[in-house]
């Protein structure tokens, strides 16, 4: 039996390839658009879109393999970053061309307790990241930060009074 090399390089593979997207039933191998803005059709930016929210979640699984080292987490981490970035921008695209806004409708990203991921000004960690020590102990001060200066629902709705209503 041949390799699948020589399969690919054979005449009527090719000539059948060919045919096939000729026909529409197979598509070619094309690159996502580097910007947004280069895509006029609505159809094309929800693929991309599409395209980019697989990625996330092929590397958002990826992320939570154990026997990944603490630099292929970071990697993974600064990645998914980067494709939500890039996920937002398509959105953005997709709004302008007249499509629906997918913001709004998305759904929030949820850690495994449920709570929504958070981050440093857009910057959010995701899987086995939380468990570096560095942003164990970042995210660690953030939330004594926080409790200090009381933010959070219950703590403007306690200094809330009959005056304030009217």
């Amino acid at each position: 039996m041949a390799r699948n090399q020589e399969k690919a390089q054979s005449m009527l593979y090719r000539f059948r390839e060919a045919q096939s997207i000729e026909s529409g039933q197979k598509q070619t191998n094309t690159r996502r658009p580097y910007l947004a803005s280069s895509v006029d059709n609505l159809d094309e930016a929800e693929k991309w879109r599409r395209s980019v929210i697989s990625q996330i979640s092929q590397a958002a699984s990826k992320i939570h393999d154990l026997s990944l080292p603490d630099t292929q987490i970071r990697d993974l981490n600064d990645e998914i970053n980067k494709l939500l970035r890039t996920k937002a921008h398509w959105e953005k695209r997709i709004l302008e061309l007249g499509g629906p806004d997918h913001k709004r409708t998305g759904a929030k990203l949820l850690d495994d307790q449920g709570v929504a991921v958070g981050g440093a000004r857009g910057y959010r960690y995701f899987g086995r990241a939380k468990d570096l020590p560095d942003v164990k102990e970042m995210l660690g001060r953030r939330r004594k930060q926080a409790a200090r200066r009381g933010d959070g629902r219950a703590a403007l709705l306690a200094r809330i009074d009959a005056a304030y209503y009217g």
